[in-house]
């Protein structure tokens, strides 16, 4: 029976939602308010969360395919859950996307992407083999490092002598709209309702108790190094020009350094998606399997993994042909055809057919 502790969930967490979003999930629509935009989508972030609690604590703690199954029958569950495990394999897909990409343009431009891609796999499908368990407690030790990390390269680009806080001026310039339109859907879906995966992990925390009362804290920490990531960009780089970058946090870093020392301090953001690639693609990649399970438990678990490894790589490469395409198609298209009906509007009719069937049946 999978264990998992409450300091093992909370660094999953914290890695899943830092992710790829620490380098290259930034979207400055809204200049100098980009404070606004981050603190929004945090507030309703862990709304989110608790939402997806909500969803458990109707449910019996059951995973997504039990609430499913409770909610909708059993045909209907399998046929969303099948929708479901293809969805957190193409997730798996497009961040493993993102970080080819980025070690692509930063490190092995002469490497092909498909090298860098099936390399990361591997390690990624490996850790899937181990189990949920190992790849919880070795995230501990990620996240620490993580946290560590970020804090080191806030504490130099915040003092580099490029940093001007008059580029963090003027504030409530932007319109309410433009904000909105900053969080919704992109900012909210991303990385936030992406937490639907641990719909599939929350089952198996040994405290309960103390994931509904501390399980935010984890949300908002992520959200505060954001935040801070979010303004030293502004800094360093100006609202003007910050849009002009793919990666406006690793050209940021390229102007930090104090005094000489640690002039390269960008090579702390390859550290970081490293990390956070592999924990994102990992979790995604597990939920897809956990409900692969589910569906066809007659499976051996090794074809699972190398039916998943091989549905997410062949997403890496088939539904996009150039980063222009990959971020179009994940800002624009992928939040609302997918992001919005999987992480909200079919949860929600799940929790009203969960309360219905737990309170209103019951009692008449």
């Amino acid at each position: 029976m999978v264990r998992l502790g409450q300091g093992e969930i909370f660094s999953l967490m914290i890695c899943f939602l830092l992710g790829s979003a620490i380098v290259v999930g930034w979207n400055f629509e809204t200049k100098q308010d980009v404070w606004m935009t981050i603190l929004l989508s945090l507030a309703l972030g862990v709304g989110i969360f608790y939402f997806y609690l909500l969803l458990h604590s109707l449910g019996n703690w059951g995973n997504l395919i039990q609430l499913l199954e409770l909610g909708f029958g059993r045909w209907i569950s399998k046929g969303l859950g099948f929708i479901y495990g293809l969805y957190f394999l193409y997730i798996a897909g497009r961040v493993l996307k993102d970080f080819s990409i980025f070690v692509g343009e930063v490190l092995f431009d002469n490497i092909p992407f498909v090298v860098i891609s099936f390399t990361l796999l591997l390690v990624v499908s490996y850790s899937c083999y181990v189990g949920i368990e190992a790849m919880a407690r070795s995230t501990v030790i990620l996240c620490a490092f993580t946290c560590v990390i970020i804090l080191i390269i806030m504490c130099f680009g915040f003092l580099s002598p490029y940093f001007e806080f008059r580029n963090l001026t003027p504030v409530f310039r932007a319109s309410w709209k433009q904000v909105l339109s900053s969080v919704f859907p992109t900012g909210l879906t991303v990385p936030y309702g992406e937490l639907i995966v641990f719909t599939m992990l929350f089952p198996y925390i040994n405290n309960k108790k103390a994931l509904l009362k501390y399980g935010w804290i984890s949300v908002c920490i992520t959200g505060m190094l954001l935040l801070l990531a979010g303004e030293m960009i502004l800094g360093l780089l100006n609202s003007e020009t910050v849009n002009m970058y793919i990666f406006p946090f690793m050209k940021a870093l390229e102007l930090t350094s104090v005094l000489e020392f640690l002039p390269h301090l960008e090579t702390f953001a390859v550290i970081l998606n490293l990390i956070g690639g592999f924990v994102k693609i990992s979790v995604f990649m597990y939920g897809g399997l956990m409900i692969m399970s589910n569906i066809f438990p007659k499976t051996k678990p090794n074809r699972r993994i190398l039916i998943a490894a091989t549905l997410t790589f062949l997403v890496t490469f088939i539904l996009s042909k150039n980063i222009i395409q990959h971020l179009y198609i994940g800002l624009k298209i992928i939040p609302i055809i997918f992001h919005i009906p999987l992480q909200f509007i079919i949860p929600c009719i799940l929790v009203i057919c969960l309360f219905i069937k737990k309170y209103i049946i019951k009692s008449i």
